[in-house]
């Protein structure tokens, strides 16, 4: 016997699920509105179609511009259809272009025959009485080709939810079946552009708070007074850009700038939402100087729409969360950063622990790199034995290498000193153990017959005898024990023959030293490291780059100032920092820190801001993959480092970290060359004309993490909103 009340219940489920489905579906069917329609679906395949219109429905609903979306569907406008049924859905078109119909070559001729009765005459040949009816109405007709972008239906997401769903294809279509096709406008409008895919697993937990970016345009020739409905605002989602690789790409004063602005600030403002897990650590490195500092862009008045002044109006925001690093002091800016290190590094406390010596001499290593990239144009060959000669420790730290080491720093450090450098307050030359007896007497007693090197190799015996010299002294010193070395009469070959013996053939001369006082040649050798000294501060402890990943691993926003840098010393600088960053956040993965319930925190998100990346970046057509800026891009959402790169030349970007980008920003470009690089990737090649042909500041085609498909948007202005 069946239970009656178990089949009521069923049913009563059932007859409820069906009312959600068919109230589910209206939201299908209010997309379109039978005055937006604009024509019949005349053929297709899985990729494209085309579309046959008349010119009284395309004036109807303002015109079809290129890349404006369309609908196509077999539903009825205001209808409640069956969701699960195959009809059920809305393919979502884009306009790619123009296509002629099967009777063009008729129309096409009737067209020059009209053309041709009012050539004379000053009236056009659609005007009254010059061309028949039957004939203008066959003439109105056109096809649109169009690329299939996916379909939109509604499904059950779970028992009696439904929800409007897209899928980037096509499940299915029939040849012999007609569609009609309609305009999104208003409302509809909105659903298509602003449409987000359902978020992943690893989906940030501020995800789906989406802010304005924007606004749809189509055309630069758009009408000044939108009335069709297609002013409709464009969302973008900020936690698209963490831990993800962002392209902007476009010409000079074609909107890249501004939005960056935007996007920057939309990260910034997470905190609004969250104060804890907003905080996103931002880092822009200023080619340019134009967020770190307030210029003409910014408009005038008391709080000018500078990004750096973005706290001030960022609800959650602490004073001094936003931070900017400079070369130079800024009288507008007494809070700024500025990018200088200590050269000669810190005292070594034990020359025995090479630990102990790698720490302290931190800064000399990133100073000797900064140098190095100011010699490399130097042909000169005793300039480039010092500029190539690497001062990390060896491997091997016997006693030995050890005074070898030592003398090769303060050689080093004398050639600093003799080119201006400022040494720190307590950092003396110390010279004991390091010059043996028997090489002092080799000078006391030198061979020579010039009277002037026997004067200055006694000097220098003397000066090398001491357990502490001057400064002025050890550059005396060094610039004597080269002219000792490098002097066949000087008597240091007879001294070295007898070193050797004792030392298992090895030279008391090692080659590093010989490099390294090679820049006592001549006096040009120690001038040539002139110009780096601006970056050289005696007072400054640490490298600057460990502040910085200190300023974002405590959510600030960095501006880095790179505006009066030396383009070489600025690519040197910013990837410094990036592998302090991304050694930084692995040493976070692999050693993650927990919350109070012991749950494992993953690495705080940090997001990266390239500008002018040409500048910063691999060539394209570099080979080594293992660069930093490769690293990131390929291992960076591990690690939750995302990386913005903005340039002018797509083409010049490393085709690696190019096919590992989420999320595209794409103004003007000039170059067919480098639109040709942009038709790799989604469907760009629909943009490709607009691309090249509009130069307008701030029109930009955009796809992010969350959009299906690339929405064309006029990017809204950067404003500091109080």
């Amino acid at each position: 016997m069946y239970d009656t009340s178990t089949l009521g219940l069923t049913a009563e489920m059932a007859s409820f699920n069906a009312e959600a489905a068919a109230s589910s579906s209206v939201k299908l069917t209010s997309l379109i509105r039978q005055s937006d329609l604009v024509g019949d679906l005349l053929k297709m395949d899985y990729a494209e179609c085309e579309v046959l219109v008349h010119d009284h429905l395309r004036q109807k609903v303002g015109g079809l511009p290129l890349g404006c979306f369309l609908f196509a569907t077999r539903l009825v406008p205001g209808s409640t259809p069956d969701p699960t049924e195959e009809d059920a859905s809305l393919l979502l078109l884009r306009i790619t272009g123009q296509s002629r119909l099967p009777n063009a070559s008729e129309t096409d001729l009737n067209r020059f025959l009209a053309g041709q009765r009012v050539a004379t005459l000053d009236e056009v040949w659609d005007a009254e009485g010059k061309t028949d009816q039957f004939t203008l109405h066959q003439l109105r007709y056109a096809g649109v080709r169009c690329r299939v972008l996916g379909t939109f239906r509604i499904r059950e997401i779970k028992p009696s939810e439904w929800r409007l769903v897209f899928g980037a294809d096509v499940s299915n279509f029939y040849s012999g079946r007609g569609m009609k096709v309609f305009k999104p406008v208003g409302a509809a409008l909105d659903q298509v552009v602003n449409f987000s895919k359902s978020a992943g697993d690893d989906a940030h937990p501020l995800h789906g708070r989406r802010v304005a970016i924007g606004r749809v345009r189509y055309a630069s020739s758009e009408r000044e007074q939108n009335t069709m409905g297609e002013n409709v605002q464009v969302d973008v989602d900020p936690t698209d850009l963490v831990a993800r690789r962002t392209a902007l790409f476009g010409m000079s004063r074609t909107g890249k700038s501004n939005t960056t602005k935007v996007i920057a600030a939309s990260v910034f403002r997470l905190r609004e939402l969250d104060p804890t897990i907003g905080r996103v650590g931002q880092l822009i490195f200023d080619v340019n100087g134009e967020y770190a500092n307030e210029n003409t862009q910014d408009g005038q008045g008391a709080n000018p729409s500078c990004l750096k002044n973005v706290s001030g109006c960022t609800k959650n925001a602490m004073a001094g969360d936003v931070v900017t690093y400079g070369l130079w002091p800024h009288p507008n800016d007494p809070d700024r950063k500025i990018v200088k290190i200590n050269f000669f590094g810190e005292r070594v406390t034990s020359w025995t622990t090479r630990e102990v010596v790698e720490t302290a001499l931190s800064t000399l290593y990133v100073g000797k790199t900064l140098i190095d990239a100011e010699l490399a144009d130097y042909g000169d060959k005793y300039i480039k034995s010092f500029q190539t000669t690497s001062l990390e420790p060896p491997k091997d730290w016997s006693m030995g290498n050890q005074t070898r080491y030592q003398r090769l720093v303060l050689a080093y450090r004398a050639a600093l000193y003799a080119a201006n450098f400022s040494p720190p307050k307590l950092l003396n030359p110390s010279l004991q153990g390091l010059f043996g007896k028997p090489l002092r007497d080799a000078m006391e007693n030198s061979a020579t017959s010039d009277g002037n090197n026997l004067a200055l190799y006694q000097e220098t015996a003397n000066v090398l005898g001491k357990d502490n010299a001057t400064w002025d002294e050890t550059v005396r010193a060094m610039d004597g024990l080269r002219r000792f070395m490098s002097d066949k009469t000087s008597g240091f070959q007879q001294f070295n023959t007898t070193y050797m013996r004792g030392h298992d053939g090895k030279s008391w001369a090692d080659p590093a030293l010989v490099n390294i006082l090679e820049i006592f040649s001549y006096p040009n050798g120690v001038r040539a490291m002139v110009p780096v000294g601006h970056s050289h501060s005696a007072d400054i402890k640490g490298d600057f780059s460990q502040g910085v990943v200190a300023d974002l691993l405590a959510g600030r926003l960095v501006i880095f100032d790179q505006s009066l840098g030396d383009p070489d010393q600025n690519r040197q600088a910013s990837e410094r920092i990036m592998w302090a960053i991304f050694n930084r956040q692995k040493q976070a993965f692999i050693v993650p820190e927990k919350n109070a319930e012991g749950k494992i925190q993953p690495p705080r998100d940090v997001l990266v801001y390239a500008e002018e990346a040409h500048n910063l970046l691999p060539a394209n057509s570099a080979a080594d993959v293992s660069n930093i800026w490769s690293r990131v891009a390929k291992e960076g959402s591990k690690y939750r480092i995302g990386l913005v790169y903005a340039t002018q030349e797509p083409s010049s970007i490393q085709s690696n970290i190019m096919k590992n980008t989420d999320n595209w920003f794409v103004a003007h470009l000039n170059n067919a060359d480098e639109t040709k690089e942009l038709k790799k990737y989604y469907d760009f090649d629909d943009f490709v004309q607009s691309i090249l042909q509009v130069p307008d500041a701030g029109f930009l085609r955009m796809r992010t993490l969350s959009n299906p498909y690339i929405v064309p948007v006029q990017v809204q202005r950067f404003e500091i909103k109080t």
